[in-house]
């Protein structure tokens, strides 16, 4: 693949990784939410393969692999069965309501091109959307997770951050060494482990998995 195409790749797969993004604000439906930041996720892998290939580096083909096995299907599927054991699969009663959240989402995506368009760090690749993308997505991924109440869709915006930043390191930087890729994997993979372990608990202690329930322990 030669570094044209590959900034085609890119750009395309950031657009849809921000279009995604600024869905998943939108939605009340946790299970839609999760399936879209896995969609997002496989994207993420895409360019990273992308990258890989048009700069001749093979960890960061392996990286891509990694991060779309891992977060496009692994995590959610994880996180899936922990969603069938609740008794509640929307978001009720969040900070911000969707419409709202959208609207906010869509600004920031916007503010983000307006921002950083044009800004390049330099390289062979020259993916213009890159950058407003990976930033766009930063935004948003904080903007769920500080908007909403119940554990799993604070999850997901976590996920849709962290995707943010590994749109950041495929495309812009050329990708992390690969000892530090597998350990960022390998450190999602517990997090993700430990939240299935206190969902539960908070299922069988609480009956639901809405952070309000913890406010109750507060001293």
């Amino acid at each position: 693949m030669d570094p044209a195409a590959a900034a085609r790749l890119i750009d395309a797969c950031a657009a849809g990784i921000v279009v995604m993004g600024i869905l998943i604000a939108g939605t009340r439906s946790i299970g839609r939410s999760i399936w879209l930041v896995a969609g997002e996720s496989l994207l993420i892998g895409v360019v990273g393969v992308g990258v890989g290939v048009a700069t001749g580096a093979p960890h960061l083909v392996f990286g891509g692999l990694l991060a779309g096995l891992t977060k496009g299907l692994v995590v959610p599927v994880i996180l899936g069965r922990i969603l069938r054991q609740s008794p509640v699969r929307t978001e009720r009663h969040p900070y911000l309501g969707p419409r709202v959240t959208l609207v906010v989402a869509i600004v920031i995506a916007f503010a983000a091109v307006a921002t950083v368009d044009g800004a390049a760090l330099g390289g062979r690749l020259v993916a213009p959307q890159a950058l407003p993308a990976a930033v766009a997505e930063i935004l948003t991924g904080l903007l769920i997770a500080m908007t909403r109440r119940k554990g799993l869709s604070i999850i997901v915006g976590l996920l849709v951050f962290e995707n943010g930043v590994a749109l950041t390191a495929f495309s812009l930087t050329y990708g992390m060494p690969l000892v530090i890729e597998l350990g960022i994997v390998f450190d999602l993979l517990i997090a993700i482990a430990v939240v299935w372990v206190y969902a539960r608990r908070m299922l069988t202690v609480f009956g639901s998995m809405s952070t309000d329930e913890l406010r109750s322990l507060r001293g």
